[in-house]
């Protein structure tokens, strides 16, 4: 517990692991079989239970809550007893957030540089990618992939299972049902191909040349009769091939 900053108020477990440089807030529960990395800050009402590995420079605002079992309704929450939630570093948890604990997984999983906003859900076997951002109130269901630099907007929501590929963007209020391509936007309910993500390829610093090649072909991509050397279409295209339900335009 040496080199942490931590309220007096927390209540730490005897099984729990902490690196250097914490912040611990007031009222914040760990317990379980817990492993928190450096300079994380675990913000008020924080509660991180059962089998958690945290990596280093994350923040939860508060009212965080980690390894709760996944929800399961009427079928019963299950509880695996080697099954553990992982996230990497540098990534924000604003408030009123819950991570369940997998069930038909091993984990759940968060990558690196991901922002998720307030009220956000990220269900059990769910597995993010880098530089994921979830605006306020968006959920995903129980298995989802999420890849990396996907874009989930404000109060969008993603039926379990449902695979989102590379760079995608999910419109404010969208209702997906089926994976969703790489590099696509996607809008309504339920959501349908609206165009490629120009602004999400431009802000990663692809070219520009490359970018326009991809706008004028997405519907060949789309329709698996795409055989040029474009990476974006080559990865939509392996994309479709991987799931043939996905939605396409």
């Amino acid at each position: 517990m040496m080199n942490n900053n931590i309220h007096p108020t927390a209540i730490i477990g005897d099984s729990v692991i902490l690196g250097q440089n914490n912040t611990i807030g007031p009222y914040v529960v760990i317990e379980g079989n817990i492993v928190v990395g450096n300079d994380n800050y675990i913000g008020a009402f924080t509660r991180i239970i059962n089998n958690v590995e945290i990596e280093n420079s994350n923040r939860f605002d508060g009212y965080v809550t980690i390894g709760s079992l996944g929800e399961m309704g009427a079928k019963g929450d299950v509880f695996v007893e080697d099954g553990k939630v992982i996230i990497g570093s540098n990534n924000t948890f604003r408030e009123f957030i819950n991570i369940n604990s997998p069930v038909r997984r091993k984990t759940t999983k968060i990558g690196n540089k991901c922002y998720f906003m307030a009220r956000t859900y990220l269900p059990h076997d769910v597995h993010f990618g880098d530089n994921v951002t979830m605006a306020t109130n968006a959920v995903v269901g129980g298995g989802c992939i999420v890849e990396d630099y996907v874009y989930l907007g404000l109060n969008s929501a993603v039926h379990q299972w449902t695979d989102l590929g590379e760079s995608c963007m999910i419109g404010l209020q969208a209702a997906v049902t089926k994976p969703i391509p790489p590099f696509c936007i996607v809008t309504g309910v339920p959501a349908r191909i609206l165009k490629l993500n120009e602004v999400g390829l431009q802000r990663r610093g692809v070219d520009s040349a490359v970018i326009e090649e991809a706008k004028a072909s997405l519907k060949s991509a789309l329709n698996s009769s795409y055989n040029g050397e474009n990476a974006i279409l080559q990865k939509i295209s392996a994309f479709i091939l991987k799931y043939p339900e996905s939605l396409v335009k």
